[in-house]
């Protein structure tokens, strides 16, 4: 009876609220947006994939590169453009820094405090003074010999490899073990099991509108075995996996520090910096929010853009042909390339950037919170409204990226094919905005800079072949449904090894 009566007040509540913020609603002028039902708003229009592309298609229609939502009373703002972008995230980043605490992700799994995830306050901050002190573009070359074994390491787990996905998950989350917490090679391995399968209920879970308990948080309260409450035990689970992922891999790498025997990595600069005449435990649980950040955030997005890349290639062989081209003609046909390389590779830079525009891996980044009321061309912003800025849409933008849809790294170039500067950089949309950018973003494309090349130094990518012996059709479809991440179908391919010699660094 006291569930029965909780959840009757919940939705006698949300009933109010909806009415009180359509009524204040009526008196200011929001941007527009698709027609609102009575109470519930846009909650049976809120796409449950592919959402970018429907969100991009409102602002057509409407004609307008801000729109506005409501779903049973929470406000949404979706932004389409990068001028819109810079002008609210970027130059009033003050009051759009913060993120919107969902119930299911902070509150019931716990990753309130993770770095990506936390609100704008002053945990956050010092978990930002961390990556600002160790993973820092002022010291590019920090973890490049990491980053280049981890690649050669990649390499020999490709040769003849039946599972590339597997062979990438273990590939991104060494390295970002190694990197994260100075735990290397094989001993990395216990870990990431259990952090990829946390990765993927937070992929759904940070999805907003996911799971009604965002929208109606009083629900956290109903009992698992209530009809309906399937995300509790969802819940429960993942808050042991997150837990596991947060705590485990950071206790091993202190024990590492205490014997002697570690590798400089995040955890260990950090906790050179704590101060013992404080609270030495709050200092290691932000220390543990920006690790697990580092691991969390590096592992999906390196391994969604690889596998987009890879596709790519499968799909393009004549892009792949003249990568090989210039592989071979800078580095001769039995070396693999290092970062010194780099200037000398332009078109493997740009097949990188457009691996990052093409697809992006969060299409609509991780949605920011207002935490004050404001203005923008004339339109009321509403205090509380989740900000999402639709990246997809901004990175195919045919004003910036003509012929938006075709897959070109040579956008990416001059007349001279050297890089050209007057082309936006993918990377300065497909990492966030604002405050809320990321601050291993140099990291990541440094690391899966030196993969590609390597791989295309070594091998031909290739359609796999059957049991008759015929190419397998590649399909090129993406996932559909409804999480944070972008990435790929499953699909099937062939490594072809280019050179008969052992290759040798360059």
């Amino acid at each position: 009876m006291d569930t029965v009566y909780a959840i009757v007040t919940v939705a006698a509540l949300l009933i109010s609220f909806a009415v009180y913020r359509s009524n204040d609603s009526r008196n200011r002028r929001l941007p527009p947006g698709p027609k609102r039902h009575p109470l519930i708003g846009n909650l049976m229009d809120m796409p449950r994939g592919l959402a970018w592309i429907q969100y991009a298609k409102w602002c057509r229609e409407l004609s307008s590169d801000i729109i506005h939502l409501s779903v049973g009373g929470q406000s949404i703002v979706i932004l389409d453009s990068a001028e819109v972008v810079h002008e609210l995230l970027e130059k009033k980043s003050a009051i759009y820094s913060s993120r919107a605490q969902l119930t299911m992700l902070h509150d019931l799994i716990g990753w309130k405090y993770t770095f990506s995830f936390a609100p704008y306050d002053a945990i956050w901050r010092e978990q930002r003074k961390i990556f600002t002190k160790v993973i820092n573009p002022s010291n590019p070359t920090l973890f490049h010999s990491k980053q280049l074994a981890a690649a050669h390491d990649l390499l020999e787990r490709l040769a003849g490899t039946s599972d590339v996905m597997e062979a990438l998950h273990h590939w991104s989350a060494v390295l970002i073990m190694d990197i994260t917490y100075g735990i290397s090679g094989d001993a990395a391995d216990p870990y990431i099991a259990t952090a990829i399968q946390a990765l993927d209920s937070l992929a759904i879970a940070g999805t907003p509108g996911e799971f009604l308990v965002d929208t109606i948080p009083l629900l956290r309260y109903v009992p698992e075995w209530f009809p309906g409450a399937t995300f509790k035990k969802k819940a429960r689970v993942w808050y042991k996996l997150r837990q596991d992922m947060t705590d485990k891999p950071y206790l091993t790498a202190k024990k590492l520090i205490a014997s002697g025997t570690y590798a400089p990595s995040l955890v260990s600069y950090a906790l050179e910096t704590l101060d013992h005449a404080s609270d030495v435990t709050m200092q290691e649980d932000v220390i543990k929010g920006a690790a697990v950040t580092s691991y969390g955030g590096g592992s999906d997005t390196v391994v969604a853009a690889m596998s987009a890349f890879i596709l790519a290639m499968l799909l393009h062989p004549d892009i792949q042909a003249r990568a090989h081209h210039e592989l071979d003609t800078a580095l001769g046909p039995d070396d693999l390339p290092t970062f010194d390389d780099e200037f000398r590779l332009p078109y493997i830079s740009a097949l990188v950037k457009e691996v990052l525009r093409h697809n992006p891996v969060t299409p609509l980044a991780i949605p920011h919170y207002l935490i004050d009321d404001d203005t923008h061309a004339g339109y009321w912003l509403p205090k509380g409204s989740i900000v999402i800025a639709n990246a997809w849409s901004i990175l195919h933008d045919e004003k910036t990226y003509p012929d938006p849809f075709a897959f070109n790294p040579g956008r990416f170039l001059d007349a001279d094919g050297q890089l050209d500067p007057a082309v936006k950089d993918p990377a300065t949309v497909s990492f966030g905005f604002g405050r809320r950018v990321c601050p291993g973003r140099h990291v990541a494309i440094a690391s899966i800079w030196i993969t590609v090349a390597s791989i295309l130094a070594r091998y031909e990518i290739t359609r796999a072949t059957d049991s008759n012996g015929k190419p397998v059709e590649v399909s090129g479809e993406w996932y559909t449904g409804s999480t944070l991440f972008n990435r790929p179908l499953p699909f099937t391919c062939a490594f072809k090894r280019r050179h008969s010699s052992p290759m040798t660094v360059a």
